[in-house]
């Protein structure tokens, strides 16, 4: 059951964004998420407990809000001590069921989310700003690099890049932003992501742009794709703010998801490293003023390097690495 409710997320968001911002904001209440831990905890609390029995982990990391009380009820039910650690994947704001106070450790994406995990009652010294853990791939480009990427993707070598995507699913109006962006001779290329989206990409393949564009689906080399570009185009995703921010890209956010998305516009806004675009002659203005690359465009860049985490995901190992150590030594200590 609760697998087949997991499954409508991409579909529910995809067709009704208003319907998921309903959903998100009801289930985010003390009363409805106490609901939802009494309707499905059992058989998710079950489930975990096979698998620690089976596995005997140290530590249980968690990185979904509804699974930290459950994981918390699935340690007490198996006997030795183990440690309950949270990744917090959104950035700023966040479901309630994030916060749990029981948690070894808490790991916060930005300092904004960390003030929200303190005000929710977590003590002070099981939250740590780490960042949010993406690729190890996405990274700065070295000297030259930008340049070298460009000549393997075909793309102008001196041309300021505009990276469009929709995420995996190549949702959004990239249709639109494309057109805008293109259809008129520019003095900038655009590389279009369209995911798994074949439909669209097929459609983007059809037409003749007057701007270079390269028109790409699914694709395993993204990392490579942001570090050739000088701007990220997106929907205000965490991942994808993120892995801009880790490659030390400016970002323009063309919408959000209502709910635990909407307070990623102002972040990226408020932090220096990036504009809302909303609309698409918006877009095209906000483009058009940074491909000049004057200083608009280096203070947002700047700005990206900034706030990046680039080695978050190794930060985090580490510390579940010192969290297994520490209990491992303590279930050792007893036998």
């Amino acid at each position: 059951m609760v697998r087949r409710l997991a499954a409508l997320y991409s579909p529910v968001i995809q067709r009704s964004r208003v319907a998921w911002g309903a959903v998100y904001h009801s289930s985010n209440t003390k009363p409805t998420f106490a609901a939802i831990r009494a309707v499905f905890g059992r058989g998710v609390r079950n489930v975990i407990v096979d698998l620690v029995e089976k596995n005997d982990p140290d530590v249980i990391l968690s990185v979904h809000p509804l699974l930290n009380h459950v994981a918390h009820q699935a340690i007490l039910k198996c006997g030795r001590p183990r440690a309950l650690m949270t990744v917090i994947t959104d950035l700023v704001d966040f479901h309630r069921g994030w916060t749990f106070s029981r948690a070894d450790l808490v790991v916060a994406p930005t300092e904004l989310a960390r003030k929200v995990a303190l005000r929710r009652r977590v003590p002070p010294d099981r939250v740590k700003l780490l960042g949010l853990p993406v690729d190890l791939r996405f990274r700065p480009p070295a000297p030259g690099e930008k340049r070298a990427l460009r000549r393997r993707f075909g793309l102008d070598e001196t041309r300021f890049t505009v990276l469009v995507m929709g995420g995996a699913a190549g949702v959004g109006n990239l249709l639109k932003q494309v057109r805008v962006l293109a259809w008129e001779p520019q003095q900038w290329q655009v590389v279009a992501v369209c995911g798994r989206n074949e439909k669209l990409r097929r459609r983007l393949a059809r037409v003749r742009f007057a701007t270079p564009t390269l028109v790409l689906g699914f694709v395993d080399f993204m990392p490579e794709l942001i570090r050739a570009s000088d701007v990220v185009v997106t929907k205000a995703g965490p991942g994808a703010i993120a892995e801009a921010l880790a490659t030390g890209v400016p970002v323009l956010i063309t919408g959000f998801l209502p709910g635990q998305e909407s307070p990623n516009v102002d972040f990226v806004v408020e932090s220096g490293f990036g504009a809302f675009t909303p609309r698409e002659s918006e877009l095209f203005d906000e483009v058009r003023v940074l491909a000049e690359g004057g200083p608009t465009w280096q203070e947002m860049a700047r700005k990206a390097a900034e706030m990046a985490h680039p080695y978050a995901s190794a930060d985090i190992a580490r510390e579940c690495l010192l969290l297994a150590a520490r209990y491992r030594a303590s279930a050792q200590t007893k036998r």
